[in-house]
């Protein structure tokens, strides 16, 4: 078994690490021509493979580089996971670009956010990145024009709340998204008013909207950020998750390959909201598990972040060694405390961490609506 983060990986996930990217090495094709040559457990690593958000990913490198190294039944798994996923991914940029339009035709200025246009911008193209919901980030006072906007689309809302309710529920610390869902176009769609909870990071549109600027995509002109600025961002998110998903990292590591980004811009924007650390942790994943190439400067600073090994470790055991529920759960706990830089956003997770221990009924919100 090799190691990574400080833990022992099998061969399958050793594999599926080393196919996650778009461009591979010399070393790392002789490497997946290597491991094909172990008794690999097909059903666990396509499950693998979906699971962690890589699975186009897997397949295109395993096709183009051990074809005949992979059982047919198992390459046409892949094929018509593959098939499906570009199918679905170019459906829901059509319903974006829909959705998008009608939103600026009523005056407000929205931002696609991951899903399709992160495929686009960082991996090139929709079919290399797995799909799933649309995220589209708006101002909070935006929200309940958006809210009837979509539901005279057909969208319903996922919980049905009352207006005292509504209330209540933006300017919960906890909450950042309004979901909306199609069932008839089984479409999923979060529309932001923060990146993450409150508690998880103070980012807001308020904190970038300054900084957006039109970006190509396919045939139309769509609001964005700079990949600059989108670098801490997904790294908030990732962070938020434990990185407990291997395609998060693969953003960030295709991010930083496939682009020049302006490191003092970057790491500026992430040291005024306290995220800085985040940041440096996913870069170091996209390092040590991508080999991503970093600077030498961000690289110093990054070995300079005492923390940094602790979380990596955490991570690493959130990937490949996921344990019972209230080993991982305190786990988690001590992860996010450390993975703040500030003491004020260690003390507001911690405040939100208690107060959910004890009043557990007022974070679910389809438990109190029932009720």
């Amino acid at each position: 078994m090799s190691n990574l983060l400080g833990h022992s990986i099998s061969k399958e996930f050793e594999l599926l690490v080393t196919c996650a990217r778009t461009s591979t090495s010399d070393e790392c094709r002789y490497k997946i021509k290597d491991l094909l040559k172990n008794d690999i457990d097909w059903q666990q690593f396509v499950q693998m493979a979906v699971t962690h958000k890589v699975m186009p990913l897997v397949h295109t490198n395993l096709n183009t580089i051990a074809r005949n190294a992979v059982h047919e039944t198992v390459r046409e798994t892949f094929r018509s996971l593959f098939q499906t996923n570009a199918q679905q991914n170019l459906f829901l940029t059509a319903e974006l670009l829909k959705i998008l339009a009608l939103l600026e035709a009523n005056g407000i200025t929205a931002v696609p956010y991951k899903g399709p246009v992160l495929a686009s911008s960082v991996y090139g193209n929709l079919a290399m990145r797995q799909g799933g919901d649309l995220d589209i980030i708006v101002q909070l006072p935006d929200i309940l024009k958006v809210k009837q906007l979509l539901l005279d689309m057909g969208y319903k809302r996922k919980a049905e709340l009352t207006s005292v309710q509504e209330i209540a529920y933006f300017q919960s610390k906890r909450e950042h998204t309004y979901d909306f869902v199609d069932y008839d176009k089984d479409t999923f769609i979060e529309i932001h008013w923060r990146i993450t909870p409150r508690f998880s990071s103070p980012i807001e549109p308020k904190h970038f909207w300054k900084y957006l600027e039109p970006c190509a995509f396919g045939t139309k002109t769509v609001n964005s950020l700079p990949l600059d600025y989108w670098l801490p961002i997904l790294c908030v998110h990732g962070s938020r998750h434990c990185w407990e998903r291997l395609g998060w990292i693969c953003d960030v590591a295709e991010l930083v390959r496939r682009h020049d980004i302006d490191w003092d811009k970057t790491i500026n924007f992430a040291s005024s909201l306290g995220c800085r650390r985040m940041l440096f942790l996913g870069l170091f994943l996209a390092n040590e598990l991508m080999g991503t190439v970093l600077p030498s400067f961000i690289l110093q600073q990054i070995q300079a972040e005492p923390k940094i090994p602790t979380l990596a470790a955490e991570v690493g055991t959130q990937l490949f060694k996921p344990e019972n529920a209230k080993a991982k759960f305190m786990g988690t706990t001590l992860y996010h405390i450390q993975a703040r830089e500030r003491w004020q956003d260690k003390a507001m997770y911690l405040q939100s961490f208690i107060d959910w221990l004890v009043h557990p009924d007022k974070w679910n919100w389809s438990k109190s609506i029932e009720a």
